[in-house]
């Protein structure tokens, strides 16, 4: 019997046509070799682990083993991007709002209005109804980006929300923005505490009293 022998490649190959002769048979049989058939490459986000400098800001420290998983990790990079932005942004305003004392809301005594430092129910309503709609808004769209993969792109990492109007995405800047993110929650908590136990303001330079 005499056959003839064809390699597939290492990935897809398409269905291979095999004449097979046989002794006795005026023509030879042909028969079909099954399509082989990789199965796709993980997404990226799959693949993430702690050490493997995938995420931006990775150097390796989980030394409570937390984000034993790629799934985990994934979950505990969300909630950290998510409270380092919101970091930044009020690691900006505090000390803007003792400054400039906007809608002269600052306490008696100088300090930016907090949970520790009262003041917040001066407020307008209209301001938190904005931030609440802000707030449930992109929310919304994380949440989308996390739990439906089919609205997001193979290379989704935690904290793409497709927002980026400068076009200015690079790891640089990824690694930037958690590092200063994460210098933010330090400085905010040191904020609050600092003007809860002294009774002081962080910045007493009121431009507008």
């Amino acid at each position: 019997m005499l056959s003839t022998a064809v390699l597939s490649s290492a990935f897809t190959a398409p269905a291979l046509v095999v004449p097979i002769v046989r002794a006795g048979t005026a023509a030879p049989i042909v028969s079909m070799v099954a399509e082989v058939e990789m199965p796709p490459p993980p997404a990226l986000i799959q693949t993430i682990e702690v050490g493997n400098s995938v995420l931006a800001g990775d150097v390796g420290f989980d030394p409570l083993q937390l984000a034993d998983n790629s799934e985990k990790l994934a979950w505990y990079r969300e909630a950290e991007i998510k409270h380092a932005r919101l970091a930044m942004l009020a690691a900006f305003g505090w000390p803007a709002s003792e400054i400039f004392n906007f809608g002269k809301l600052l306490t008696n005594d100088g300090r930016a209005p907090s949970l520790l430092n009262g003041g917040l129910g001066e407020v307008n309503l209209v301001y938190w109804a904005g931030v609440a709609a802000l707030a449930v808004y992109w929310e919304s769209i994380g949440l989308d980006k996390q739990y439906l993969a089919g609205t997001r792109p193979k290379d989704y990492l935690p904290g793409m929300l497709g927002f980026d109007p400068l076009g200015a995405d690079s790891p640089g800047m990824r690694n930037a923005e958690i590092v200063n993110g994460r210098v933010a929650m330090v400085a905010i908590t040191a904020f609050a505490l600092e003007e809860a136990l002294t009774k002081a303001p962080i910045f007493p330079l009121n431009l507008f009293h």
